[in-house]
């Protein structure tokens, strides 16, 4: 995807120079109410302008990656600051010592900032009550990554070790639901190889997402395939656990109009249940009208941005209303993985990355 013409780059720049200081705002007049100096609005001024300066495309970063750690970390500090001032005021009038009270505030709004940048995806454990699921299938896992987003944000390094952690498990099957790269051909021998390194006793399989059509596809399907991933692009198979049997199919990117579902079901054996992978969810709705007992989804991110425990409240509302977990239609189950890197600026908070393991169980 070719970069953004240089007014759209200021457009973001100042966009973000006024969010910044809006959110920055009662932090920094707090802190100098209470310290009587101008020192907060200094290192406010410190954190934030190396980071806005360099700010022309929040996709195709080219500043160093601390810079935009630093910023970013210090606006999550200030907006959990921000939603805690009021209660916080509220404590201690009612008593409690201000400086336990601000200490603790202090201390979680910090935590929170370092942690929406250098925090590691959580290993999430759902299961899954599946209609007509065979005794031999009881207690299958499968484990799900989504969204790596390799690139300048997201290291070879960093996928590897998210690859470990899943093949600790030990899961049946494992699937890759697409976004695998940020952007150009860069990374894409990278993200193969570290992919590459996904174990599960029956196979890894993957789908295209948008952004893996940000490059030369068909390049990065030769290096999946090499390294071992089989990528189902409107296609299925069946996977065997002695008489029992299993429908994985996979469908292409829907933001260049590739997907096909009917194709993608067409060789599916009648009475076999279906995991779907489709990296949009809103594919969903055709999913459960063809009968597909579980489709595995990610590309909303969860918005990245969101407010904790409340999903519909999230950026990703803005492009979908499956916007992160589990939901179910009749008989259809949906999961939409949060994903475990990050596309725009690499923060998340309310959002956190995940990896994910879902086991099969008879309904």
């Amino acid at each position: 995807m070719s970069s953004r013409p240089p007014s759209r780059g200021y457009a973001y720049s100042l966009l973000a120079t006024l969010l910044a200081t809006v959110i920055q705002w009662p932090t920094v007049a707090w802190l100098q109410d209470t310290t009587r100096s101008a020192l907060p609005l200094l290192v406010a001024g410190l954190l934030s302008v190396p980071y806005l300066v360099q700010l022309r495309n929040p996709w195709h970063p080219a500043r160093p990656r601390f810079v935009a750690h630093l910023a970013l970390g210090w606006w999550v500090t200030c907006l959990v600051f921000d939603l805690l001032l009021t209660p916080a005021s509220l404590a201690v009038r009612a008593g409690l010592s201000p400086q336990v009270v601000w200490g603790v505030v202090g201390v979680f709004a910090l935590a929170s900032g370092v942690k929406s940048v250098l925090g590691e995806p959580r290993l999430r454990r759902r299961e899954v009550r599946v209609e007509g699921l065979p005794p031999a299938l009881d207690g299958y896992r499968i484990g799900q990554i989504s969204d790596v987003h390799c690139g300048p944000e997201v290291s070879e390094q960093r996928v590897a070790r998210w690859v470990a952690r899943l093949n600790a498990l030990e899961v049946d099957l494992m699937t890759v639901t697409g976004d695998l790269i940020t952007h150009g051909a860069s990374h894409v021998e990278a993200v193969a190889r570290a992919l590459g390194g996904l174990r599960a006793k029956d196979g890894v399989f993957a789908c295209m997402g948008n952004h893996d059509y940000f490059t030369e596809p068909e390049h990065l399907v030769r290096e999946l395939e090499r390294h071992g991933l089989q990528v189902l692009r409107n296609q299925g198979v069946v996977v065997e656990r002695g008489d029992a049997r299993l429908y994985v199919a996979g469908v292409d990117d829907t933001w260049t109009s590739r997907n096909d579902l009917t194709r993608a079901l067409a060789r599916r054996p009648e009475g076999v249940p279906t995991v779907l992978l489709a990296h949009d969810p809103d594919l969903f709705p055709m999913a459960h009208a063809r009968g597909v007992e579980l489709t595995l989804s990610g590309h909303t991110h969860g918005g990245q941005l969101a407010v904790p425990g409340v999903r519909r409240l999230s950026l990703a509302r803005i492009l979908t209303s499956w916007t992160a977990g589990m939901y179910r239609r009749e008989r259809s189950w949906l999961y939409v993985n949060l994903g475990a890197g990050t596309t725009g600026p690499p923060v998340r908070w309310g959002a956190p990355a995940e990896l994910v393991v879902l086991t099969l169980r008879r309904a």
